[in-house]
């Protein structure tokens, strides 16, 4: 199947009429300009709607989906299945992609034709935790695979695959209530080698305030987090030293949050200070 496009971006929506207009600027601005910035607005019930309506007008590679409400899971699968590139590349509503991110990774995609995903390093601003900091991630396929069974290995805002996966069924999981990306990671990884890019090319936002983000409570993360991990160790064929992991795991959200941090830098997630 060929494809005029080099990458759809994708970018599903609840009710962020602010926020949205940054994230797709960042896309607008990418120096990879063929491209198709999609979004999927999942029933929002403020202005969002009607701010999206006039950037698109404004710019011909932005398209609109308006769907109704049916959950981000389902949006992000719909927004696969309708994307027209030869890959695709997800920025959550409330981050920002830097303007070289889809070059870099449409140039390591055609390259490296055995892997199936990219993701990348990313600049973190967390009101949760209170930080601005830094986070690279592995690089390599294989150190990739070992992080899985402790914690998730990129940052959903700045992976990119392959539009070939969801042609060949595999694609985010609508069922799925929450940890959404991870667990479609996890069935693209047991089948196809992936990796992340050492640069930093997103800017993620994490706040308590954002719909996602309050939501589901930390312990239902990490319990689920748990079972993934387990998962992992299994299909990767882990050593069985990497079962400790998942059940460290149902501790972790005791720690403070400076113990929190060596642990996971302990584990093979770079973070340093954030851009002033």
């Amino acid at each position: 199947m060929s494809h005029d496009i080099d990458i759809t971006a994708i970018v599903t929506v609840y009710n962020e009429p602010k926020l949205i207009v940054r994230a797709i600027e960042s896309l607008a601005n990418q120096t990879l300009k063929n491209i198709e910035i999609l979004i999927v607005d999942d029933g929002s019930s403020d202005a969002t709607p009607a701010v999206l309506a006039d950037i698109a007008a404004r710019d011909t590679r932005i398209r609109i989906i308006f769907g109704g409400r049916m959950g981000r899971a389902k949006a992000l699968m719909v927004a696969c299945e309708e994307a027209k590139g030869k890959y695709i590349a997800n920025l959550d509503a409330d981050d920002i992609a830097y303007p070289e991110r889809l070059k870099l990774q449409f140039s390591f995609l055609e390259e490296n034709l055995d892997h199936a995903w990219v993701g990348c390093g990313e600049e973190r601003r967390d009101t949760q935790r209170d930080e601005h900091i830094i986070r690279l991630y592995p690089l390599t396929d294989a150190e990739i695979r070992e992080q899985c069974a402790k914690c998730i290995p990129y940052t959903h805002s700045g992976v990119t695959f392959r539009k070939s996966l969801v042609n060949e069924g595999l694609n985010y999981d609508p069922a799925q209530p929450y940890l959404i990306d991870f667990e479609f990671f996890l069935r693209v990884a047991r089948k196809y080698k992936v990796a992340n890019l050492p640069d930093v090319l997103a800017c993620r936002y994490v706040r308590n305030e954002s719909f996602f983000q309050s939501r589901f409570k930390t312990q239902k993360q990490n319990r689920r987090l748990a079972r993934f991990g387990l998962q992992s160790v299994f299909w990767f064929k882990l050593s069985p030293y990497y079962l400790l992991f998942p059940a460290a795991r149902l501790i972790y959200p005791m720690l403070p949050n400076a113990i929190k941090k060596k642990v996971r830098a302990s584990q093979g997630l770079s973070e340093g200070q954030g851009i002033a």
